[in-house]
């Protein structure tokens, strides 16, 4: 009995390591999303306690430059906390094209998957048919020649 061959093989493997490399490229964003959100929440911390630290001196008297010095350094965090923003919306847009296109490579090896069980299915199927006749015609060898050997009374 001959073993079942997909002749789509390598296409189905071509497909599988492009759906892999899809995968791997989302993780990698989401990998950079988590840094990134970790990175805005470390700024903002840092914002927080920069104006609890001028909060903490408050009644105190603070010179011009102080005043100065704790305004750049606020301005500066949260400069930096915005453009960690746009650039968090710019990677999401990333990750939402990449989704697009894991899900797109994951139906082409659904495709490809279904099409080589129904070709299995209709391989055993006709496998079951071959081995069916061969067993009826065994039979019927026997049972016409079993019957032509006997004598009739």
């Amino acid at each position: 009995m001959a073993a079942f061959k997909f002749r789509l093989a390598a296409v189905l493997n071509l497909r599988l390591r492009v759906k892999d490399e899809k995968q791997w490229d989302l993780r990698q964003l989401n990998e950079e999303r988590r840094g990134m959100t970790e990175a805005m929440a470390a700024l903002e911390r840092q914002l927080e306690q920069a104006e609890r630290a001028l909060a903490g001196r408050e009644g105190m008297i603070l010179s011009a430059q102080e005043l100065k010095s704790h305004s750049d350094h606020a301005q500066l965090i949260d400069q930096c906390l915005k453009d960690k923003r746009i650039a968090a919306v710019q990677l999401d847009e990333r990750i939402v094209e990449k989704r697009g296109e894991l899900v797109e490579a994951m139906r082409g090896v659904k495709a490809l998957e279904r099409l080589r069980e129904r070709q299995a299915e209709k391989f055993r199927r006709e496998q079951d048919a071959a081995e069916q006749k061969f067993v009826d015609e065994v039979a019927q060898r026997k049972f016409v020649s079993g019957a032509g050997r006997q004598k009739i009374p």
